[in-house]
């Protein structure tokens, strides 16, 4: 099977300039060769090869999205589902929510928390074509202490020994990652999001049985205290990094020394900062804890981290309050509109950063010959304007056309 996609350009992630008048030529579900108006395709290149044109658009790499919680239902009540469904209705609201990210260009998704009866299944029944969906990679559940952040799905474990062998359980299972709660969190009562639930000897037990194993660990982490005991024990992936004091009345505790050491140690960081912005957008959320939490100031914040090199991917806790699994593009919207960074600099997290942070830069992430074919088109140019990302006009997920010209196929 061969696919021709052609468009005004081209971006390929890399950071590299656009292609201009660009085709892109995929074989099966592979790259097999990338045009330009200089260096056209060949007559036996376009032989037998269907050939989808959206003038006026944007070729970009299939979207990455890295927090996702697909159980979830995305209401203001999401927390209320959590505590009140069944695994069946799990299974069927994870069905769909797998659907409605691919079809909004999210070809690779990464499952952050979910509960091992739902998501295996899923990731399961989506590599063997029974439920269209991304590539999806699965930490199951999640782990957490006794009572804390997420323990009405998590995985209880207090110990360095408990939390070993929860991580040994979920590779035995089958996750492809590892989802710790290094701090409280705001949906759980009880939970404090401004202190540690571990001390750094058990996160660094954690992260030392993980690379044995060939797992990456994220843990989730709000409180700057927590956030210290990750970066120390080394954490691959920070998730939130929301810099809270221990003072409730004190909006931030932002360590510049220790961003400097998030960075020297190359470790990722997920700040989901399109959820607050969603929160606004749609007006709030229900039963959530009271934090203060200034948004203009976080964004300083995460500029700054930005400007200090700290590599950012696009996550955005979807199945959240308000944070529906079709709402990808508001990530990169947020991080040029509201950070200041350039479209360019986003949409390299979006792809390129982010399938570097998953060990799967081989092979997505950037649009290169013999890589997946996972490929969007966009109406328009993101990089004038950057919600340009929410026109997804043709998608291809692992050389399947998932859609045509603006016709969902799914």
């Amino acid at each position: 099977m061969k696919i021709i996609l052609k468009s005004d350009q081209l971006i390929d992630g890399t950071g590299s300039d656009p292609i201009k008048k660009a085709s892109i030529l995929i074989e099966n579900d592979k790259i097999s060769k990338i045009s330009s108006e200089r260096d056209p395709l060949t007559p036996q290149d376009i032989a037998d090869a269907e050939i989808i044109e959206y003038k006026n658009g944007t070729i970009l790499p299939g979207f990455i999205e890295m927090h996702s919680h697909i159980h979830c239902s995305a209401t203001t009540d999401a927390y209320e589902h959590i505590t009140t469904e069944t695994d069946e209705t799990f299974l069927l609201r994870g069905s769909k929510a797998v659907r409605e990210a691919l079809a909004s260009g999210v070809t690779t998704m990464r499952d952050l928390g979910s509960k091992n009866e739902v998501i295996f299944p899923i990731k399961d029944a989506i590599s063997k074509n029974i439920i269209p969906g991304p590539r999806l990679l699965a930490a199951g559940t999640p782990i957490t202490t006794t009572g804390g952040h997420c323990n009405m799905f998590g995985r209880e474990a207090n110990t360095s020994d408990d939390v070993v062998k929860a991580i040994r359980n979920q590779f035995k299972l089958g996750s492809d990652h590892i989802k710790i709660m290094s701090t409280g969190g705001g949906f759980t009562p009880g939970s404090n999001v401004r202190a540690p639930q571990y001390p750094e000897e058990t996160l660094a037990n954690a992260v030392k049985d993980a690379d044995r194993l060939g797992l990456k660990i994220s843990a989730h982490c709000h409180a700057t205290s927590g956030i210290r005991n990750c970066v120390k024990a080394g954490i691959h992936n920070l998730i939130h990094c929301s810099w809270l004091p221990e003072d409730p009345e004190s909006p931030f505790d932002y360590d510049t020394d220790l961003v400097d050491e998030i960075v020297e140690k190359g470790i990722y960081v997920d700040p989901t900062l399109a959820l607050p912005h969603l929160n606004r957008l749609r007006g709030g959320q229900k039963n959530k804890t009271k934090t203060i939490m200034d948004p203009e100031k976080r964004l300083e914040i995460l500029k700054d981290m930005w400007d200090r090199g700290v590599k950012f991917v696009t996550g955005m806790d979807s199945g959240m309050a308000n944070a529906n699994f079709g709402d990808f593009a508001y990530i990169p919207e947020v991080m040029v509109n509201g950070m200041g960074i350039t479209p360019m600099e986003a949409i390299v997290s979006a792809t390129k950063t982010s399938s570097e942070c998953l060990g799967l830069e081989k092979e997505i992430g950037t649009l290169e010959i013999n890589k997946i074919a996972d490929v969007v088109i966009v109406k328009g140019d993101p990089l004038k304007d950057i919600r340009a990302l929410h026109s997804v006009d043709t998608i291809i997920s692992k050389g399947n056309i998932i859609k045509k010209s603006g016709h969902l196929l799914i």
